[in-house]
């Protein structure tokens, strides 16, 4: 509904309903006073609904879980179109141009949100920046691409992997990898129906903290047809998992002196019987050598 004054047409639309509670998405962010005026003076209780509400759409209908997987079909050849543009001497953004036509062409429209993690000797640093078109990529550098984004359907998705050409990924990034590779076969044990987004946390973090990584912002989110949406996946966060939510799980691996990261991203669904990663893309460093599956 688009209305000529917000306030006044929810007002009329409770009073005329003999409504007594109304639950309002964002009621505790900035309202317009004109429709704040209105509502104030209201018959029915004005409640949160924020948490209730978020919950409730994270768990995604079937139809909702095809458009996912359309959308993580999209990323995922988004990754191996900036692999096959890779090389060294190209600047970031001529590598990261391709998965941009790729992503217009398949109906994302302006829904795509495209950035790079890069560094030199096999190491990236740990803030994401958008491509450079000056910088170009030398011989060892580190560089990842954020790839996110929503397909047809509008459910985004996150899809990323490292990758270092002429040169060896740093002692940090190798052991990051390492840990990369525990987490995702946790994950497809762990995260089930029922678990909570602390213990999944906990369990996904493990191997990163034992091998003395500290793990940047949250290890997970819920995403759909907003890009990060609530639960997260998190320390003390007690909510519980349902089937069908969609997570995408990221681990902020961040080295102790802060200066170097690896930051891959995978889009998993909650299952009954545990985590299933959507994309097909092997969780690993490549080198540029690879093939299109």
């Amino acid at each position: 509904m688009f209305a000529d004054r917000p306030g006044d047409w929810l007002r009329d639309r409770i009073e005329s309903s003999g409504w007594e509670r109304v639950g309002v998405y964002g009621l505790d962010y900035v309202m317009a006073v004109r429709d704040y005026q209105q509502l104030a003076g209201c018959s029915a209780e004005l409640t949160s609904w924020d948490v209730e509400f978020d919950l409730a759409r994270a768990v995604k209908s079937p139809a909702e879980i095809e458009s996912v997987r359309d959308s993580v079909r999209i990323n995922a050849e988004g990754f191996w179109t900036f692999l096959e543009a890779y090389d060294v001497g190209k600047t970031e953004a001529e590598i990261l141009a391709p998965c941009e036509k790729l992503f217009v062409e398949e109906g994302c429209g302006r829904l795509t949100m495209d950035m790079v993690l890069v560094g030199e000797n096999g190491s990236a640093t740990p803030e994401f920046r958008i491509a450079s078109s000056k910088r170009r990529i030398a011989p060892g550098d580190l560089c990842l691409p954020s790839l996110v984004v929503a397909g047809p359907g509008g459910h985004w998705a996150e899809v990323s992997r490292a990758v270092v050409a002429g040169g060896k990924p740093s002692t940090h990034a190798l052991s990051m990898e390492e840990a990369y590779g525990e987490y995702y076969e946790i994950a497809k044990k762990d995260l089930r129906h029922g678990a909570t987004a602390h213990d999944v946390h906990r369990a996904i973090a493990k191997g990163f903290a034992e091998r003395g990584a500290k793990l940047g912002h949250v290890t997970g989110h819920s995403i759909g047809m907003t890009m990060i949406e609530y639960p997260k996946i998190g320390e003390g966060l007690e909510t519980v998992l349902e089937e069908g939510m969609v997570f995408s799980i990221h681990p902020h691996a961040i080295s102790p002196d802060g200066s170097e990261c690896l930051y891959m991203q995978d889009t998993w669904l909650v299952t009954r019987e545990g985590g299933e990663p959507l994309a097909d893309v092997p969780l690993r460093i490549f080198d540029a050598s690879e093939s299109r599956p």
